[in-house]
């Protein structure tokens, strides 16, 4: 199975986690400079094949693309599934597992999946329906950090989360405005981050079965952060407790 990456940033990560994967690259012929040129002579040296293609091929083929001029053709990795989160838990003895309800935007999506992987997170959790498909665009956002951490999608969560709480990990969802201020919690143990949609937060179920909420405290009248933003500041206060 193939399919499509494309913007520099996107396919320099993947070049460098994962030159295999790549088919073939196209290349707009009248872009020319130190970025893209640097980025050809790698894909030059693991003799990676590149078309270097007119205005007319990128509009006919990849027209509703933000490509900056390069789109690759990739090998599909491995998709995972329910039955490979215990084969993935069994290799760290304090998972970091995230979850994701409800996120239906693909560049938030997308940027949460590209901070969860720079602080180290082991799976990512999100339900197969009424949440943002893992598209290209998704990809792109996350800047190739979708090919690198486990995704795994669930037909139904609440059954996913009763499963980790058996074996006891810690159930720890993100809420507003709630009296228990995250960095005043102990995160070096084996837990799942739940975060809910930006405008309905977690549903009722998806509470009740938590260990404990966190909140984000906030200084104004803004009564919550983009997802990606609280993602990023939850996840390195984890990083912080553990490393340093």
């Amino acid at each position: 199975m193939k399919e499509l990456i494309y913007g520099i940033n996107p396919i320099k990560n993947l070049l460098y986690f994962s030159y295999k994967r790549f088919i073939k690259v196209f290349i707009y012929k009248n872009r020319n400079d130190l970025k893209i040129n640097k980025i050809i002579n790698n894909f030059k040296k693991k003799k990676i094949p590149i078309e270097f293609c007119n205005k007319k091929f990128f509009n006919k083929n990849f027209n509703s693309l933000v490509h900056q001029g390069i789109v690759a053709e990739i090998y599909k990795l491995k998709k995972y599934s329910e039955k490979d989160i215990c084969n993935i838990l069994k290799y760290f003895k304090n998972p970091i597992i995230l979850v994701f309800d409800n996120i239906t935007d693909p560049r938030n999506l997308g940027a949460c999946i590209r901070s969860a992987y720079a602080a180290g997170v082991n799976i990512i959790i999100i339900p197969k329906k009424k949440t943002a498909k893992l598209n290209v665009l998704v990809k792109k956002t996350s800047c190739g950090a979708c090919d690198n951490i486990p995704i795994i999608k669930v037909v139904n969560l609440f059954n996913i989360l009763i499963f980790l709480k058996k074996i006891n990990i810690n159930i720890i969802g993100t809420v507003c405005n709630y009296n228990n201020i995250f960095y005043k919690n102990n995160f070096n143990i084996p837990l799942v981050l739940i975060f809910g949609s930006e405008n309905k937060g977690l549903k009722k179920k998806t509470k009740k079965i938590c260990d404990k909420l966190i909140s984000i405290p906030l200084f104004s009248n803004i009564k919550s952060l983009n997802v990606s933003v609280a993602v990023g500041i939850i996840l390195f206060e984890i990083i912080r407790q553990r490393f340093f």
